[in-house]
């Protein structure tokens, strides 16, 4: 009896401490995400209308009329909290679903790698490294994407059920690339999963063909979308546009204080799997959990935004493919003993006293970056009843298309490749960087008003232009009108 109250008492007491982790990671910072506001501008559309609209009702320089919005279903889901709480409780609100969506992610994981283990004192202090490792996906509020980790997540958590004697019905991996495929583009990730593990059970003489006949029941079940076939023509352009200038596609810097708990991960993957293949003579190797860790390593050395798939990844499946930790009492010298006790301390004591130090951080309140949200800008020319084309940059303009939805519409905004070709894209960029090749915008076709960050080269040159007045300026971006 008092050896279950000790297992119950380490069991809430490690949720605990994952849970006050979650709390500090997912409230450090509360930054509006650029692509939020685009969001719901498309699920306000929908509800107002009931069907999808054109590429150029929200903006002006769209390639694309016809656009199969592979997003439209957390549009939906943002705009229905939004509608719920309106406008002074959707911060709130949004912060609280990425606490629930961290949450609930970190959970599926954590369950996924207890199913060989109890939970111990390193197991929290790995998981707690791997709920940092997740943050570059939870910093800001609320990105799709986090739909795909919730999915992922699921699934590897079913993997390691299946693996250890518990069956997954073949059904509900289809129910939830239903939802994944209409949610994130991020469900080719599910469907290369299955491929993946399809081809290693077939390496390892294990039940392929189950995993063959639920890819292509997947498969089958991505074209149950309002678009179609065309859902999957816009995922893969998505998939092979040109991302260069954006970071988070970009390869991890190794250098820099960035991504600090993917690297952690990393390291420790590293070290495990060296442990592994020196210790291979003294145990049996388990060579699926060890493809799948690889091959999502690999990944992640590609691009950083595979970075917590990856993490996600080791912190399922990596616990499973190691030994259990030992207990203080197994360890035989007292001082071997007492260095273990005191690495396991000092492992859970630094998340813990780092939790506690950015404690509040931003709380449950929604922060609005001026690189990303011109408030003053948008609540300008909304009062001013300015209308027509509104000439952008990448960042602000969803924002811009939120705020100015029916009275104006952008030159460009964060559907990168979804409404506009890499052209388009450069001929902004080169107009804001003050570059010839985009002058024309000035004049073909002509915008009604111009938003400005005032450290933008073309700024200058807009003061000096006779043909515009600087109308308006706030603390970090300005607005020109014609004279």
């Amino acid at each position: 009896m008092v050896l279950s109250r000790m297992a119950l008492g380490g069991r809430i007491a490690f949720w605990l401490y994952l849970l006050l982790l979650v709390w500090a990671d997912g409230t450090v910072f509360n930054w509006a995400d650029p692509d939020l506001w685009h969001r719901l501008a498309l699920g306000e559309y929908l509800s107002r209308t009931g069907h999808f609209p054109l590429g150029d009702t929200f903006s002006y320089l769209a390639d694309y009329r016809v656009i199969p919005d592979h997003e439209w279903g957390s549009a939906v889901i943002f705009y229905a909290v939004y509608r719920a709480v309106g406008s002074a409780g959707f911060g709130t609100a949004m912060v609280g679903l990425k606490l629930v969506t961290l949450a609930v992610t970190i959970t599926l994981v954590v369950w996924a790698g207890l199913r060989r283990h109890r939970p111990s004192a390193p197991l929290a202090a790995f998981y707690a490294v791997v709920l940092f490792a997740l943050l570059p996906s939870f910093l800001s509020t609320l990105r799709c994407m986090v739909f795909t980790h919730i999915f992922f997540a699921l699934w590897l958590y079913w993997y390691e059920c299946e693996r250890t004697g518990r069956r997954i019905p073949g059904w509900a991996y289809a129910l939830t690339m239903l939802l994944w495929a209409n949610l994130h583009g991020g469900f080719v990730i599910g469907l290369m999963w299955l491929a993946l593990v399809a081809v290693i059970e077939y390496l390892q003489k294990g039940p392929w063909a189950v995993w063959a006949w639920r890819l292509l029941a997947c498969a089958l079940v991505t074209l149950v979308n309002p678009f179609g076939w065309e859902l999957w023509r816009v995922t893969l352009r998505a998939l092979t546009a040109p991302r260069e200038g954006f970071a988070e596609w970009g390869m991890v810097p190794w250098f820099d204080e960035s991504f600090p708990g993917y690297k952690i991960v990393l390291v420790v993957t590293l070290v495990a799997l060296v442990y592994l293949g020196l210790r291979r003579r003294d145990r049996d190797i388990d060579y699926r959990s060890i493809a799948l860790i690889d091959f999502f390593l690999l990944l992640s050395l590609l691009s950083a935004r595979h970075t917590t798939l990856f993490a996600l990844t080791a912190g399922a499946l990596l616990p499973g493919a190691l030994p259990a930790s030992p207990r203080p009492t197994r360890i035989r010298t007292p001082l071997r003993r007492l260095a273990y006790m005191a690495l396991c301390s000092a492992c859970l004591i630094v998340p813990f006293y780092s939790a506690l130090i950015i404690l509040p951080g931003d709380g449950l309140r929604l922060a609005y970056s001026d690189d990303s949200a011109p408030v003053e800008a948008a609540n300008f020319l909304k009062l001013a009843g300015v209308r027509g084309n509104l000439l952008t940059p990448f960042n602000l303009g969803s924002y811009a298309m939120w705020v100015l939805r029916g009275r104006m519409r952008v030159s460009m905004d964060g559907r990168y490749d979804l409404v506009y070709k890499p052209e388009t894209f450069a001929r902004v960029d080169a107009f804001y960087q003050a570059r010839p090749e985009g002058q024309s915008l000035l004049t073909d076709p002509k915008p009604d008003a111009i938003l400005v960050p005032e450290n933008a080269p073309i700024y200058p040159q807009l003061r000096k232009n006779p043909a515009w007045t600087e109308a308006f300026h706030g603390t970090t971006n300005a607005v020109f009108l014609p004279r």
